[in-house]
């Protein structure tokens, strides 16, 4: 999810055939095999950050074990075979450790907004699921694979627009905590959807406790923010969307619109924030 406590991202819509993409990616992709998931928790070498890592629950993809990221070619032809659909279209080019969906935070308790409508266990269901999106939208950026956002893998490209390397640079680094420190499930008015084209009827309001940034790493180890992807404290994000499964990726929330929550957003946005 981007956020930007600046200039703010304007309206982002999906086409239906994004999503249609994602269906037919996760028809498509190899059957697996190997450890349980819990038992990739034991060996954390993600380098995303010092994140801990967390129980398994039940939305937790079963990966064969990769210890470290490890460029495609040179993968055992089992691993290859795990995420060569992904390969194939330009969404990766080094196969994830096997630690990514478990490098994150506990989800915080869910506010469920929706006045019944969705039920405590879905609500959590669904918040574990951002969660584990967002650790993977991390793993993509620290390892520069954005092909699985400019693909609508994990999320719709629009979501998740602009993070590009500048010439010279050699790669992303996260700086602070790139993930929410409280959730709030809502409704989104039907008033909104027509005004985002988007058939989607929930979002999630997130919000951000700690400062963070994405910033481009160079040679000469100086670093430079990237443009629409930081946050301040306190900053509040809405994103639009649900739930949905692929094999190697697991239970996610795949966003299909995203914007921070402030008062110049026109009123049909700004009403999912509920403030």
């Amino acid at each position: 999810m981007r956020a930007d406590n600046g200039d703010l991202p304007r309206l982002a819509v999906v086409p239906v055939t994004l999503v249609l993409l994602i269906a037919l990616m996760a028809a498509c992709g190899s059957s697996q095999a190997g450890s349980s998931a819990s038992a990739h928790l034991e060996t954390p070498t993600s380098e995303t950050s010092a994140t801990p890592i967390v129980t398994a629950d039940p939305g937790d993809p079963t990966l064969l074990p990769v210890p470290a990221d490890e460029p495609f070619l040179q993968a055992p032809i089992a691993i290859q075979n795990e995420w060569r659909t992904y390969y194939a279209t330009g969404a990766i080019t080094v196969v994830p450790n096997s630690t990514v969906p478990f490098t994150r935070p506990a989800t915080p308790s869910v506010v469920d907004a929706t006045n019944g409508v969705v039920s405590t266990t879905t609500a959590q269901q669904w918040s574990d699921a951002l969660m584990r999106e967002n650790a993977w939208e991390n793993w993509a950026i620290t390892a520069d694979q954005t092909g699985l956002f400019d693909n609508g893998v994990i999320s719709s490209s629009q979501v998740e627009g602009g993070l590009v390397l500048p010439a010279g640079a050699t790669g992303f680094q996260i700086v602070g905590e790139r993930f929410p420190s409280s959730l709030r499930l809502v409704a989104v008015p039907s008033s909104s959807q027509s005004f985002l084209h988007d058939t989607d009827s929930f979002a999630f309001i997130l919000t951000f406790g700690q400062s963070w940034s994405v910033d481009a790493v160079f040679p000469s180890a100086t670093a430079q923010p990237i443009a629409d992807q930081n946050a301040a404290v306190g900053t509040k994000v809405f994103v639009i969307g649900k739930l949905t499964s692929l094999t190697d990726f697991g239970e996610l929330w795949y966003g299909s619109a995203a914007f921070v929550c402030d008062s110049s957003e026109p009123q049909p946005i700004f009403a999912i924030c509920g403030e």
